[in-house]
């Protein structure tokens, strides 16, 4: 199973007024780094969570079905899936139709399963043999990103602006705050 990004997010989940705000910057200069920062501090909070910030368009491949036929849609919340294919065996992509599957919502993480009186064909492919698309994401506007999540973007920002360089203190390099791990630690999601 591997997810790969089709559309990136269009915005980051803290804008670059709201970095230098914090930081008490007034000049431009460091617009770039500070730019850099927010981007590496979605990207972290992103991956220690599981989730999608800031609405994106991603794929899906797999293999093969999973053993109880419920694929779960990885880097939740879901906004819509736009395609479920599958691949034979001479490269032929097939999509299968809207009616065929379904969509349930009720856990951590959007499902999709065969809708009632389907089954998922088998891909001829032997690797990448089905490939979903959908977006995720809490919305395009950063204003729709749970503000825990956002406040831990920042916090990381103004951590490594002030942290340039791995500090060792008593044998270890700094780590990021806990303040930062409290934050995220409610929307941190099992490992699939």
């Amino acid at each position: 199973m591997s997810v790969t990004t089709l559309t990136p997010p269009a915005s980051e989940p803290v804008s670059l007024a709201e970095a230098k705000t914090l930081l008490r910057i007034d000049a431009a200069d460091e617009d770039t780094l500070l730019a850099s920062l927010i981007a590496t501090a979605r990207h972290t909070v992103e991956t220690r969570t599981g989730r999608a910030l800031i609405t994106r368009s991603l794929a899906l491949t797999l293999n093969r079905w999973p053993h109880k036929n419920a694929v779960p849609l990885p880097h939740p919340p879901l906004v819509t899936v736009n395609s479920v294919e599958v691949v034979d065996a001479s490269s032929t992509v097939t999509p299968l139709a809207a009616d065929t599957w379904n969509i349930d919502r009720t856990g951590l993480r959007a499902r999709l399963l065969p809708a009632p009186g389907h089954a998922w064909p088998a891909p001829g492919a032997a690797v990448d043999g089905i490939r979903i698309a959908y977006d995720a994401g809490y919305g395009t506007d950063p204003q729709n990103v749970p503000p825990p999540l956002a406040h831990a973007v920042l916090l990381l920002v103004a951590h490594w602006y002030e942290n340039r360089v791995p500090v060792v203190l008593n044998g270890s390099a700094a780590r990021i705050p806990a303040t930062v791990d409290a934050l995220i630690a409610p929307y941190r999601l099992p490992k699939l």
